[in-house]
């Protein structure tokens, strides 16, 4: 492994955990100010939670037989000194396999049992159910051990042709695949559906997440890899041989799982050394590889920028070996670069990128919030200093005068609160677009549909018309935020204009983003179900093979979006209503104040003394904001 690459993956995790700390002592700061800010408090510290929890995924995608795990020892794993995970001859890894590194549980290996593909469950709901899985412990001190348990991931078994048709792990209509019924009826399949090494490697600790696939059955039975597992992985390595270039089945996995999506992908040419001929010279088997990385862009339309011709085999041996010269000659260290010096900074930019523009404009308003705090005391401080000698007639004066302030504002506020109800009740029924009840009737409505449809016309009519229910809720839900909005707008410069409190600006309700993966997922799943390849499994199956992917995913994409929704809706509503009671809390100060001043003309100077160790505790509190405002930028 790359001491660059080991070092921008513990750069990057440092970075992310100062900035989460830097983010959780702002929450912390605002948690001080009297508890005026519980809900950005709660904002920060979730943001906080998923900095620490963000993982950069690493998926490599390639047919079978094109040396994907052998790049992975290569990439990662090589300081070992041995293969960690199985790589040989033909095909190997039988299994969609994540490596990841949890401190939560013991090094360990778990295995999803094949048969599971019965099940309506999703991959990701069947994460969070151990019982359903085969689990090995690894033992890091035995070599032995470790290599001999994750030959797991090898292992295949007999099964009835029938089930195996059923499952889409055998197509009996495909010549290539007929050879593999044996007399006694049996085909032989993957032991498991799916593997999850939790390994405690650097660099999987340090957040990076590794996704093995195993061709292109896989990916086209199993719906979740192309619905989600891929589209969010934040880099595709996509992987061919040099000797044969793109083949038929390289370019379908392609143009079906990879390039659609706009995380960063590369094509990798694998086994540059089948090339290798001690009858030429080194610039003519240059010339050869170029070619085939010149056509391989050519036909993928990519940059020849993003081709990369390696041998991941005489790289893993060049480091275990310590051969400099053979592992440059491998082409390695260009991958190694990309990985350390483009793909790392790009998630790194994109997360900095999502995480101040959560955190920035709190910062403003806090800034502004605390001025305008400061501002207050200070005009006390010079109204009691301006009262200091002067008789009970003009204190009375003053009193009056902050009396009718007070009558005023309360006005101001009780009419706010009318509107206040007004606003909750259109929140209540912006949540009803997105609650599960109405996600449940859409689905449930959906899967109906497409269950009583023959025709793949008919399957794929009833996809599209699920999608335009779910989005018309989510467009709906965006409208009424905006009437929302509207009224807010009007009401925060009306207390603005008439009390001077702090200007506000609401922020948009944007679903955008969820609106945008649905319609992913819906030109996803339409190619799962127009592939010739799923047409001739068994019509239930599919439907609910990719169903399941689908409703889980939809979940998902809802959940996020109420969840959006439900923090608008008090980041709207809430601030407005805690600066009208702590105003209101400051005039009700300063009158009782003023009042206990005229009862007794004593108590004056130890009002001014409070005040001034008030604006003394506002400029430490605006000191360290700035402090964490430096970090947070830095």
């Amino acid at each position: 492994m790359s001491i660059h690459l080991e070092q921008e993956v513990a750069d990057f995790s440092a970075r992310r955990m100062r900035l989460a700390t830097a983010i959780t002592d702002y929450a912390d700061w605002l948690d001080r100010q009297h508890g005026i800010d519980a809900e950005r408090t709660l904002r920060l510290a979730d943001t906080a939670s998923d900095l620490r929890q963000d993982k950069l995924v690493v998926a490599f995608v390639a047919e079978f037989s094109r040396g994907k795990t052998e790049l992975i020892n290569a990439l990662f794993f090589a300081d070992h000194g041995q293969r960690l995970l199985p790589s040989d001859a033909g095909r190997t890894t039988m299994c969609p396999t994540e490596l990841f590194a949890s401190a939560d549980e013991p090094p360990s290996l778990r295995l999803l049992p094949v048969e599971t593909r019965r099940r309506d469950e999703s991959l990701a709901r069947l994460k969070h159910m151990p019982i359903e899985w085969c689990r090995v412990l690894l033992d890091l001190a035995d070599p032995r051990q470790l290599q001999d348990s994750l030959k797991k991931l090898t292992e295949t078994k007999s099964m009835a042709a029938a089930d195996a048709i059923e499952l889409g792990l055998w197509d009996g209509e495909d010549p290539s695949e007929r050879h593999q019924l044996r007399a006694d009826g049996t085909v032989e399949v993957p032991a498991w559906r799916y593997a999850m090494v939790n390994y405690p490697h650097p660099l999987l600790q340090a957040g990076l997440t590794i996704l093995d696939t195993p061709g292109l059955n896989a990916l086209g039975t199993e719906p979740e890899l192309t619905l989600s597992v891929i589209p969010n992985a934040h880099a595709v390595m996509y992987l061919l041989a040099t000797d044969t270039g793109v083949t038929r089945s390289d370019l379908e996995i392609w143009q079906k799982h990879v390039h659609r999506h706009g995380n960063y992908h590369v094509a990798v040419l694998n086994k540059i050394d089948m090339l290798w001929d001690e009858l030429k010279s080194d610039a003519e088997v240059q010339a050869t590889i170029e070619r085939q990385a010149e056509e391989t862009a050519r036909v993928l339309k990519l940059p020849r920028s993003r081709v990369f011709t390696v041998s991941a085999q005489k790289a893993l041996a060049a480091t275990i070996r310590g051969d400099a010269a053979l592992r440059v000659r491998s082409g390695i260290e260009s991958l190694e670069y990309l990985l350390a010096h483009q793909v790392i900074p790009a998630r790194r930019d994109m997360l900095y990128h999502a995480v101040s523009r959560e955190v920035v404009s709190l910062l403003d308003d806090s800034r502004v919030d605390l001025s305008a705090r400061l501002k207050r005391s200070s005009d006390e401080l010079i109204e009691l200093t301006q009262l200091s000698g002067k008789n009970r007639e003009l204190i009375e004066e003053t009193r009056a005068t902050l009396q009718q302030e007070k009558d005023s504002y309360d006005a101001t506020a009780e009419q706010f609160r009318a509107t206040r109800k007004l606003l909750q009740r259109q929140g209540e029924h912006l949540m009803s677009h997105l609650s599960e009840e109405t996600l449940d009737a859409i689905l449930k409505a959906g899967r109906e549909a497409m269950e009583g449809s023959w025709t793949t016309r008919g399957l794929t009519g009833g996809i599209r018309e699920l999608s335009e229910q779910m989005n018309s809720r989510f467009q709906q839900a965006t409208k009424l935020a905006d009437n929302m909005v509207d009224a807010l707008d009007q009401a925060y410069i009306r207390f603005h204009r008439q009390h001077q409190l702090p200007k506000m600006q609401v922020p948009r309700l944007d679903l955008g983003a969820y609106r945008n993966r649905l319609e992913m997922l819906t030109r996803e799943t339409l190619v799962f179900c127009k592939d010739p390849a799923n047409l001739m499994l068994e019509k239930r199956f599919m439907i609910r093979r990719f169903y399941a992917g689908l409703a889980d995913e939809a979940c998902k994409a809802f959940k996020l979006a109420r969840t959006e929704s439900e923090r608008w809706l008090r980041i709207a509503l809430d601030p407005i209503m805690t600066r009208i009671r702590e105003h209101k809390q400051y005039l009700d100060t300063r009158l009782a104040s003023l009042q206990r001043i005229l009862e007794n003309m004593g108590t004056l100077h130890s009002r001014m003394s409070q005040v001034k160790q008030e604006i003394g505790a506002l400029r430490h509190d605006k000191t360290e904001l700035g402090r964490i405002a430096a970090q947070l930028v830095a």
